[in-house]
């Protein structure tokens, strides 16, 4: 059981001002001050802002009397927001810097499966769901990915279990269509951790709708950067690599080999899009093993594999 530090008694009270010693607090004065009211937008801030500080205040967050519930509450306020195109920056922000503190407790493998238990994630499924595109509407969809992210990034078989029977995938699917880059980016390797697992390439490719709804939108999220000469900006290669490692992952699936031959973008075996990769070993790596894996070695294939084999050298 995590000891939870103790405090003083009358050695300091939230209440007396809202703002200015905030500035000055201890971690756990500012999860004490969460309680009231006057201070909670300001200690909210504050946490997030100074979460690399201390290593345990994922602990301090979860074993703390009430203030998951606080952080609860916070997210669950702004859901009659969610299709209004006038949420404003400030509610979203609040929001936001809950959803960060979220996501320090879902990294922590000491409170990540408590939270995981306690179904936690599932209140973050409307930020995923929802298609607005403003900016506090995007805001919002990437510090609920970057929770998701926290809990998928060690790979652990619960954590996917978890994630794959909660429905989460469709969610991500959502976001890949109508979030930004980053938003994009995150959902995308999202997909690739469940991918990576065995169970999780198997929900993915047993069932043909399910499989051609990812394939449908990993294609459209190329062509649309294609369109938008957007292939060669820093952002957008990231979300190519996590595109090529998800196309890759589903070529290792005998089940998904013939899909993918009729559904792989043109463009992935051009040869101005393979030289965008040639600071990228690992990235050329897997779209070299992608075209192995798919191909019936036909010419064409060929010619692609010898344009791309001196870039993994490389």
């Amino acid at each position: 059981m995590y000891r939870w530090p103790e405090l003083q008694v009358g050695s300091w009270n939230p209440s007396e001002a809202a703002y200015g010693p905030l500035e000055t607090a201890s971690v756990v004065q500012l999860i004490e001050a969460l309680n009231n009211d006057a201070a909670r937008e300001r200690a909210l801030h504050l946490l997030s802002k100074n979460r690399a500080n201390r290593e345990d205040l994922a602990p301090l967050l979860w074993y703390s009397v009430g203030t998951i519930s606080i952080l609860l509450q916070e997210i669950i306020s702004v859901y009659h927001s969610l299709h209004s195109p006038t949420l404003a920056d400030r509610v979203s922000n609040r929001v936001c810097d809950a959803l960060v503190l979220f996501q320090c407790v879902a990294a922590n493998p000491s409170t990540k499966m408590p939270f995981i238990e306690a179904k936690l994630p599932l209140y973050l499924y409307p930020f995923l769901n929802n298609t607005n595109k403003e900016r506090p509407h995007q805001f919002l969809r990437l510090a609920s990915l970057s929770v998701i992210g926290a809990l998928a990034k060690v790979g652990d078989p619960n954590v996917i279990n978890f994630l794959l029977e909660s429905e989460l995938f469709p969610c991500c699917l959502c976001c890949m269509e109508v979030g930004d880059v980053l938003s994009k980016t995150v959902a995308t390797y999202i997909v690739y951790k469940i991918l990576t697992n065995e169970e999780g390439l198997r929900y993915c490719c047993t069932v043909a709708e399910r499989f051609f709804a990812l394939v449908r939108v990993l294609g459209s999220m190329v062509l649309k950067l294609a369109e938008e000469g957007q292939l060669a900006e820093n952002p957008s290669k990231r979300l190519l690599k996590h595109i090529i490692w998800c196309y890759h992952r589903l070529s290792e699936s005998p089940r998904s080999c013939d899909g993918l031959r009729c559904c792989l973008p043109v463009i992935l075996s051009d040869a101005a899009f393979i030289n965008m990769f040639s600071g990228e070993p690992s990235a050329a790596q897997h779209l070299q093993q992608l075209f192995h894996n798919v191909s019936s070695r036909t010419s064409r294939i060929q010619t692609i594999e010898k344009m791309i084999r001196p870039l993994v050298r490389g």
